[in-house]
């Protein structure tokens, strides 16, 4: 038996609307939008739903949909252990699925929030769209699984296996991934907004265009990482691996990147205004056209590292190494560079004449 679910509430989220706003934004009534919210309706009204589907622009199909009523967990494995795989659009709201095999299941569309699936293999499954909202996944095997678009907001991922994982466009905001493993996992455009991603294993993940804005990703490993055109503002990402990663184009103002581990990542065009890099290895690194402005470097390694246009203005460049760092075009005005190791080798220690026309060499 199916059942017509109405999804206004994740349109209205999506566009962080309140009942009253869409009242006053389309003149419906607030008590005909609260029944439509909160699915207790028991007719459509036709004018209500042009004016809807005109307002956020999509079709009926899309704001009205056919699902499947609840289905108990000893019904859904009996169906499983039966052959049944697609169980696309089914309601297990708050199931309790805990160390079961459900591998190569077809999860689509599914209200999983809630759900209580810790220790269970749900690997190659294929969960787009399907909401995921506080489930407790710690331990899940989810190994090649599909999570395009799901919504993933407060779950526990906690040692959860997302190796290989699809999770284009999902929400995991406020999420908690500690020690998850996320090798070559696609996570490019996903919301990871206040995300825990402490000791997470992310060799080679894709995180274009994700935004990481107050996640602590703290101990993690990034090797090889893509992030490009990612957002990191005020992340944590302290003592992190990120060795030739790349970060080209990404906003990483204001974050805390001391300790990391930073050798030949390309940080090019970046913004790195305000960051925290103190004592980090940024060896090799290809700074170019990046912008450092007040960004605190203190104790950084920097050898070897091409600084060409960077803009280091007010930087605080305390004790760092720039030996055989390429600082062509860069702006050095206003940056402290007491105790710094020069380009060439010789000790920065208090501005003197010939130091003086030796920063104008590389201060535009």
């Amino acid at each position: 038996m199916r059942k017509i679910s109405c999804k206004l509430k994740d349109f209205m989220e999506k566009r962080h609307l309140s009942q009253y706003q869409l009242a006053k934004n389309t003149g419906i009534s607030v008590n005909a939008i609260g029944r439509l919210y909160k699915e207790e309706f028991d007719r459509i009204d036709c004018n209500t739903a042009e004016v809807l589907c005109n307002y956020f622009g999509c079709d009926l199909g899309d704001l009205f949909i056919m699902q499947a009523e609840g289905m108990k967990e000893d019904e859904l494995i009996k169906q499983y252990d039966a052959g049944k795989r697609d169980f696309s659009g089914v309601d297990l709201g708050g199931a309790i699925l805990s160390q079961v095999n459900l591998t190569g299941v077809n999860l689509t569309g599914a209200n999983l929030t809630g759900a209580y699936l810790c220790q269970s293999d749900l690997s190659k499954t294929n969960l787009d769209q399907t909401d995921l909202r506080r489930a407790d996944l710690e331990g899940v095997n989810l190994k090649k699984a599909t999570l395009r678009e799901a919504k993933l907001l407060f779950a526990k991922l906690v040692s959860a296996n997302l190796f290989c994982a699809e999770l284009t466009e999902a929400d995991l905001s406020q999420a908690s991934l500690q020690n998850a493993e996320l090798g070559w996992a696609n996570l490019s455009r996903t919301v990871l907004k206040e995300a825990n991603l402490d000791h997470a294993e992310m060799v080679r993940v894709n995180l274009r265009g994700a935004n990481l804005t107050n996640a602590k990703v703290r101990k993690a490993n990034l090797k090889f990482a893509d992030l490009r055109e990612t957002k990191l503002i005020d992340t944590d990402i302290a003592d992190a691996n990120l060795e030739a990663a790349c970060l080209v184009r990404a906003d990483l103002s204001n974050a805390n990147f001391s300790k990391a581990r930073l050798r030949k990542a390309d940080l090019s065009t970046s913004n790195l205004r305000c960051i925290n890099l103190t004592d980090a290895d940024l060896t090799d690194a290809d700074l170019t056209d990046a912008d450092l402005t007040d960004a605190d470097l203190t104790g950084a390694n920097l050898t070897g590292a091409n600084l060409t246009g960077a803009n280091l203005t007010g930087a605080n460049l305390t004790g760092v190494s720039l030996r055989i760092a390429d600082l062509t075009n860069a702006n050095l005005d206003g940056a402290s560079l007491n105790g710094a190791t020069m380009p060439d080798g010789k000790l920065y220690q208090s501005l003197s004449s010939e130091e003086d026309r030796f920063l104008e060499n590389f201060s535009f």
